[in-house]
């Protein structure tokens, strides 16, 4: 028989995991009637505590935290978040704890406010950081704030901070190496914001690899939608001299926006324009023609964050660990060679 969990616990009771952390940690944020049902389900069922939780003091907060400082609408247009949210909760579940999210929008310094309230109410045990940028003030402010933390960046060298490395610049390779094997002639990064730094690795990892395939590149900073994805995919259409081309989306929206360009323009994918995306997701692979990706499992992603940051409140040592490669997924957007052969 499977080991119950909180996840079981809140399914049974129809409340929140958060809620029944709170209830057997006797932590506020409950009502003694919940706390009460809780415990009585808890002793019914069998519940039994972690090894990794019981390690743990005892007056934690059970919790987890995660901040996404980006425009709200961005964030609910963007899969690649809501998978990894799935992996870190999944993981978390299955070790009595629970994540603790907030959306303070893209406003410098609101993201900071949540730490600070966060420590001050002792609300999370520690938290999990994406979209790293250069010198990135989280980091101090989370040494004085005694908050521990993990971050998941495609930075391999050694900081302060365990780290969760994705490899931006394998990918970049499998991309570019894909496309110049199709017959793309150059390439066309449609890049996200440059002060993060997994953007700023991705576009040099681009750039290198097409130095090393022959092909000329044009890169393009765009937010992470599809607008501009629409935007970008014009600008650099407009300058563009060797053709076919093929298009590099850092993200399923700027890809699929910029999918939708090309047809509005009534240029044939993937013969003229091969379009590729950095992230997979449904809207991918319901697109027409359905969008190339890197299946870079977010799933595992959040989970190896997770673990990786219970490890380190667990008091065991371990600075970073390494995701697997990538695995591209071939489709109709770039499967150029395969379209010509049937034409």
């Amino acid at each position: 028989m499977s080991r119950v969990t909180i996840s079981d616990i809140a399914e049974k009771l129809g409340i929140s995991t958060a809620a029944v952390s709170y209830a057997l940690n006797d932590r506020p944020g409950v009502s003694g009637a919940t706390r009460q049902r809780v415990l009585d389900l808890a002793d019914e069922m069998g519940w039994q505590p972690h090894s990794i939780a019981r390690s743990l003091r005892s007056n934690r907060a059970m919790s987890v935290g995660m901040v996404l400082a980006r425009d709200a609408e961005e964030v609910a247009n963007e899969p690649f978040y809501s998978y990894v949210q799935a992996g870190v909760e999944r993981h978390l579940a299955a070790h009595d704890y629970s994540l603790t999210m907030s959306r303070p929008g893209g406003a410098p310094g609101d993201d900071l406010e949540v730490y600070r309230r966060w420590a001050l109410q002792q609300r999370v045990d520690g938290v999990i950081l994406f979209d790293m940028v250069v010198d990135d003030p989280r980091v101090e402010l989370l040494a004085e704030l005694n908050l521990p933390a993990v971050e998941v960046t495609s930075d391999a060298t050694v900081g302060p901070l365990p780290r969760v490395v994705v490899d931006d610049s394998g990918d970049a390779r499998i991309l570019v190496h894909h496309l110049a094997d199709q017959g793309y002639r150059s390439i066309v990064h449609l890049s996200g914001p440059t002060h993060l730094v997994h953007e700023t690795l991705r576009r040099t990892a681009v750039a290198r690899a097409c130095q090393e395939f022959g092909l000329p590149a044009a890169q393009h900073s765009c937010e992470y939608t599809l607008a501009d994805g629409a935007r970008g995919f014009r600008d650099a259409i407009e300058r563009s001299t060797r053709f076919p081309v093929g298009v590099i989306g850092s993200s399923d929206l700027l890809a699929a926006g910029a999918l939708t360009a090309a047809r509005e323009e009534s240029m044939a994918v993937p013969q003229e324009v091969g379009l590729v995306s950095w992230d997979d997701s449904l809207p991918c692979q319901l697109a027409a023609p359905a969008l190339s990706c890197l299946n870079r499992n977010p799933l595992a992603m959040g989970a190896t964050a997770a673990e990786l940051l219970l490890a380190r409140l667990a008091g065991t040592t371990r600075h970073s660990v390494r995701m697997p490669p990538s695995r591209l997924v071939v489709r109709d957007s770039s499967d150029r060679n395969r379209v010509l052969l049937n034409s």
